[in-house]
């Protein structure tokens, strides 16, 4: 009876390890693209949609803008109808059960479609009511180029 027991024991065993846990659930792209979508609109309204009530910015050199009020406010603001195009590419995604991270980086284009600077995002997403929100953002731009240091000394003068 007992080796039938462990027999039994075993073939559970290795049947639910046989069982496939379900695929993670995908990144949200479709929201994502929808905040480009909207930036270029200048849609500062829908953009602020689509973050968490209490969503954060994290915005460079400047203090952190909470809540999807002020969000909407810095938007507005900050992204005025007429002002530079960007383009931004996701380096990468990860979810997390109702968390998700999103990498990536921008450049904004002159009229002429010229880089005029890059930089670098990262976004924490958070799943609320079943609806993918973003729940903290924050980017830098990446730093210029910097020349060397002039010098007052004047070059060798071959001898």
């Amino acid at each position: 009876m007992t080796r039938t027991m462990t027999m039994i024991a075993l073939a559970m065993l290795s049947i639910s390890g046989c069982m496939q846990s379900p695929a993670p659930e995908p990144f949200p792209q479709d929201v994502a693209d929808a905040w480009v979508q909207r930036f270029a609109a200048h849609d500062a309204a829908g953009i602020a949609a689509l973050y968490t009530e209490d969503a954060q910015l994290l915005p460079p050199d400047m203090e952190v803008v909470g809540g999807r009020a002020a969000i909407q406010e810095f938007v507005a603001k900050n992204n005025p109808p007429g002002g530079p195009a960007f383009e931004f590419a996701t380096i990468e995604t990860l979810v997390l059960g109702d968390y998700a991270h999103r990498q990536g980086s921008f450049t904004v284009k002159g009229p002429d479609g010229t880089a005029l600077e890059s930089g670098k995002f990262i976004e924490l997403w958070k799943k609320v009511d079943g609806k993918w929100l973003i729940h903290r953002d924050m980017w830098s731009r990446n730093a210029p180029a910097t020349a060397p240091p002039a010098t007052d000394v004047p070059p060798d003068e071959p001898s």
